[in-house]
């Protein structure tokens, strides 16, 4: 995604096309600037989160752009350039403040 440092089931499909009977999905966003985040996408809600910061979040899933609202920073969009679908399977990403990174699946809960 785009981590706001710069930075599931129909959640993410496109980048990831986990089980649909997934709940949420959790996701560790390496930034080719060193840094790295974890958040988690919960699919009935439609709210990331990452620590105790949660945000709403939309995908399009035939663009495969995932964007959240930052506080401080506002929309941060990331486009991936492929799919996961297990945990530990990964797919490049680019976000909207130009930089690039790894997104990996680290969790997928039902």
């Amino acid at each position: 995604m785009f981590c706001p440092s710069q930075n599931a089931p129909s959640l993410l499909v496109g980048f990831i096309a986990a089980p649909a009977v997934a709940a949420s999905v959790t996701v560790s966003f390496a930034n080719d600037d060193g840094t790295t985040q974890e958040w988690t996408f919960a699919d009935a809600t439609n709210m990331a989160t990452t620590g105790d910061m949660s945000v709403p979040y939309t995908f399009d899933q035939e663009a495969g752009v995932l964007c959240a609202d930052i506080p401080e920073q506002g929309e941060l969009c990331a486009t991936f350039d492929g799919a996961a679908q297990a945990v530990g399977e990964s797919a490049g990403y680019t976000h909207s403040t130009g930089g690039t990174g790894t997104a990996t699946i680290t969790a997928i809960a039902e």
